[in-house]
């Protein structure tokens, strides 16, 4: 029988620790065998992409308090742990539960492992971060703004062991042009803005989706591409003109955008940059622990990205007029590609199962 990791994920609606640990699964040693277990409403996705996966409800979901849903999701990890046996077991998350703590003690057999994202927001954290040490080891994926880190992973990491960034597709992974637009139904010699923002009203520019639509549509010849949450029903009120996409994964397309605007998550902005397509970050203030701000900002600070973190059309205007000649489009792309060193998932990967026997 191969040898199994268990790799669990966070997620009730988004896609972001999955897609890394879909990354991570994909670049495992030969003769071992991924098993997704996911809280996300993208299970079905992942098994499209070939992987067996298990699904719990989160605690919202559920409708169950954070004490009863620990107790089903113990119970259920327990579950699994019996049925597939892995010889590790992995979390993508910031906030282990407590569930996963208590099963720990009867499978002392098994590798128990963090795979922890840096970047926190300074200050926060410190329960989970204070439980690292039950871990038998944490894989910290590579942050591209290392550099402006102050949150409380900062201090741990010389027990982590640190990889690369975590990319679903690595540079030499990435279709050309002509074949990215071709397979996205886009016009092959228009100049193409990719919009992933995720809610909010089209048509009221005091929203970050309306105000960049509205000022992408300003410029003469501009076409856009508005990307929608593949787990999600099809927006009724995309604006004539702008093409919907609904694709999963897009990271393997990204060359056919001549520049992005975007929140400023993990994924997101190491693809973007990877990639090499200049972008405009629209930082999500809002998350519990991503400084996605303090990211956005110092890529800005490289000059290879632009930071929007006003959300007014106005701003976003000034933003955007500074990547409208393509000379400039070209040297911020640029600039980002040379800021990600590629391979992380495969380093993850392998420090998942370094020193056993498979």
């Amino acid at each position: 029988m191969t040898p199994r990791l268990l790799l669990c994920t966070t997620n009730g609606t988004g896609l972001g620790h999955l897609t890394r640990t879909m990354a991570i699964a994909r670049r495992l040693p030969e003769r071992w065998t991924p098993v997704i277990f996911s809280l996300s409403q993208a299970v079905p996705i992942v098994r499209q992409q070939g992987f067996s996966c298990e699904f719990l409800p989160s605690a919202g979901y559920a409708g169950l308090d954070r004490g009863d849903w620990n107790l089903l999701y113990e119970r259920r990890l327990g579950e699994l742990l019996l049925e597939y046996d892995p010889a590790v077991v992995a979390f993508d998350g910031t906030y282990p539960y407590v569930g996963l703590f208590a099963q720990m003690p009867a499978h002392r057999q098994r590798r128990f492992v963090w795979v922890r994202r840096a970047m926190w927001k300074p200050g926060l954290g410190r329960e989970s971060l204070g439980r690292a040490g039950l871990f038998d080891r944490v894989i910290e994926p590579g942050e591209i703004a290392e550099d402006a880190d102050q949150g409380g992973t900062v201090a741990q990491r010389g027990q982590a062991i640190r990889v690369g960034p975590v990319l679903a597709t690595e540079p030499d992974e990435l279709h050309p042009r002509p074949m990215a637009r071709a397979r996205l139904g886009l016009e092959p010699d228009a100049t193409w803005a990719l919009v992933q923002l995720g809610a909010g009203a089209i048509n009221d520019t005091s929203t970050l989706i309306g105000a960049a639509l509205a000022g992408l549509s300003e410029v003469p010849g501009l076409r856009i591409a508005l990307a929608e949450s593949t787990i999600a029903q099809r927006r009724a009120d995309v604006p004539e003109g702008v093409w919907p996409l609904q694709r999963y994964p897009l990271a393997p397309d990204l060359a056919a955008f001549d520049l992005a605007v975007t929140a400023a998550g993990y994924n997101s902005v190491h693809e973007l940059a990877a990639a090499g397509v200049p972008t405009i970050f629209a930082p999500n203030r809002d998350t519990q622990l991503d400084d996605q701000l303090a990211r956005a900002r110092y890529l800005a600070q490289q000059g290879a990205a632009r930071c929007w973190d006003d959300g007014t059309l106005e701003g976003f205007r000034t933003q955007l007029a500074t990547l409208l000649d393509p000379s400039t489009r070209t040297e911020v792309g640029q600039r980002a590609h040379s800021l990600v060193t590629p391979g992380g998932a495969r380093q993850a990967a392998a420090a998942l199962v370094e020193g056993l026997t498979p």
